[in-house]
Order: structure tokens, then sequence, then C-alpha cells
């Protein structure tokens, strides 16, 4: 009996005019832990659909070599969390509240006021997914030619401006509420975990009619990353992609 694959494929990019990249990921063990460079990163495979595996993208925040710390801190806990996780259980939002208190720690031993990352985190098990999300990185499903938006938005718009609402490192008396769903994986499915690097360049319509392909995922990520740099590339760029095979 063949069991079921989950193809994965991440591409994070600084962008055109960043000087560092802030956002990082985890990608079935995979986490950009050289934090100062610049080169993009990009890793793709399978993983068995029932070893519980986790994908995610964290998007920093907080400037001068805050924003890219607090990513750190997200992808590495998530790196150590899921070595040591029970392999038959729901483990999103434990791990959430870890990554919150975590980057909190780190703030304060850096004598900063604040620092954080917006979170999108997908957990499969078997067909069976889980899904969290903090701030204004995405999630979205390809089901058929349909592009469904998962993740909930936590963002306060002011003119032209917008602010995080929700995020990985709120400090103590602020209340953090992920938003967090379950549904099944298909066969067949395509899901996106971006960072806002991708959705402020590119529509839902231009990102479905890039990745409404069978093609190589690999070759789907590096091909939205491409197109939100030919868009201006002006924030750093992370796209991952997941597919349940043989």
């Amino acid at each position: 009996m063949h069991k079921n694959k989950v193809e994965y494929a991440v591409v994070c990019s600084t962008g055109k005019l960043r000087k560092n990249n802030e956002d990082n990921f985890y990608c079935a063990g995979h986490i950009r832990d050289h934090v100062a460079s610049v080169a993009d990163i990009a890793y793709s495979g399978k993983v068995d659909a029932d070893a519980n595996e986790l994908f995610a993208v964290f998007d920093g925040m907080g400037g001068e070599a805050c924003g890219e710390v607090a990513s750190f801190v997200a992808a590495a806990e998530s790196l150590a969390f899921t070595r040591a996780k029970d392999a038959y259980t729901e483990y999103l939002k434990p791990l959430a509240v870890q990554i919150n208190k975590r980057i909190c720690e780190q703030t304060e031993a850096r004598s900063l006021v604040l620092m954080g990352t917006t979170a999108a985190m997908l957990q499969v098990c078997g067909d069976d997914i889980y899904i969290l999300n903090s701030g204004d990185s995405r999630i979205y499903r390809l089901s058929g030619h349909k592009l469904e938006q998962l993740s909930m938005e936590h963002v306060a718009v002011s003119g032209s401006s917008k602010a995080i609402t929700q995020f990985m490192g709120m400090p103590e008396g602020y209340e953090a509420t992920p938003y967090a769903a379950r549904g099944k994986f298909k066969r067949g499915d395509m899901y996106l975990l971006c960072s806002d690097g991708v959705t402020d360049m590119l529509d839902d319509d231009e990102i479905c009619r890039i990745i409404d392909d069978r093609m190589d995922l690999d070759v789907l990520a590096r091909a939205l990353t491409d197109a939100a740099l030919d868009r201006g590339g002006v924030d750093n760029i992370t796209a991952l992609l997941l597919r349940l095979t043989k």
C-alpha cells in the first residue's frame, strides 16, 4: 500500500529594496538559519503525510535587526518543538504559546520595547490539516481552479498605513489570540503559505493564475517569487507551497 506524500517547496528572497531579510520559515525541518544572509534560499522535497509535519512562514517586525531575530526565534523554536512533538496530536496552539514566550524573553534580554513576527502555520497529519495564523501572512488553498484564503487578517488600516494587531511576541498584558482552524487535505489540493511580500505585489487572481498549474512545486514557488520581484519586490518575499500526492 502506497502512503500519501506531501510535496513541498519554499523560496525565501530578500527582495529588491530591503537591506536585510526579516522573513523566515519552517519547512519539514528546514529553516533559514543564516540570519544575516541576503541570498535567496530554496528547499523542496517530500514527506509522509502521516508524519505530522509542520510548515510555516514568519515575517519579522521591528526593524533595526529585530525583525529577523523574532522570525528566527519562531523558526528555531518550531524546529526544537517539532523534534519532541507527540506524533498523534494537534500542536499548533501550544507551539504558538511557546514561540510568543521565547520572543518576549529575547525582547527583554535585548532591552527592547517590542519585537515580533507574523505567523502562518499549517500542520499535516494524514488527511487532516490544522492551521494557525497571526498577523497578515496568509494561507491559501487552491482546490480545482478556486483559490480560497483560509487565514484571518489581523490588520487595522488607517488611510495608507496598516498596523498588525496580532503577532508572535505580544507582551504580557496583551491578549494573544491567533486564528486557528482545521480541515481535510485532499489529493490534488495545493496550499500556499506566504508573507505579505507576495500578497502586497500580487492580487489573488494573479496568484491563482501562477499556481493553477501542475508543474513542479519548486518551479511554481520560484514563479511566484519572480512575479513579486517583477512588480517591485519592495519587501522580503517567502512563498511555501504544499500538495498531497501518492
